[in-house]
């Protein structure tokens, strides 16, 4: 894995509810479930981040990132065995973490010390817009 560890998914769930929900192949179904899971982080927080910094090489780890990320790779390993009674919070961890990305998105939530994107100027603020149809420049 690249960007958690086994410990930060033992946090999220217990080790051995982890194991045998990849016990066929764990690196690789792990590695796999990690990957989609930043790419899917990417998709919510490319807008306000520098994700090639951040999940480059090497990687710039922050706990709510960590956090999100072990929570979706342990709930789409856990929903994999769907034979397997599955606990009934296991959904909530889902849109726990999906809250959690969504409020990094909207700036209700910051990764302090993680790169921001920048402008050409350097500044790192808000995007801000107008309406110019009035162009007699009245209100």
């Amino acid at each position: 894995m690249k960007y958690i560890t086994r410990e930060d998914l033992i946090e999220a769930v217990q080790g051995r509810l982890l194991d045998e929900s990849v016990a066929e192949a764990p690196d690789e179904l792990l590695d796999g479930l990690e990957a989609k899971a930043i790419d899917f982080a990417v998709s919510y927080i490319s807008g306000r981040y520098n994700t090639d910094m951040i999940f480059g090489d090497p990687v710039l780890r922050h706990g709510l990132l960590v956090q999100a990320i072990a929570m979706i790779v342990v709930y789409r390993a856990v929903r994999r065995n769907a034979a397997r009674k599955v606990p009934d919070d296991f959904p909530d961890i889902y849109t726990e973490a999906i809250r959690m990305l969504s409020n990094i998105q909207t700036g209700s939530q910051s990764l302090p010390g993680m790169p921001e994107i920048t402008g050409n100027t350097g500044t790192t603020g808000s995007l801000m817009y107008g309406n110019t149809t009035n162009r007699d420049f009245f209100i």
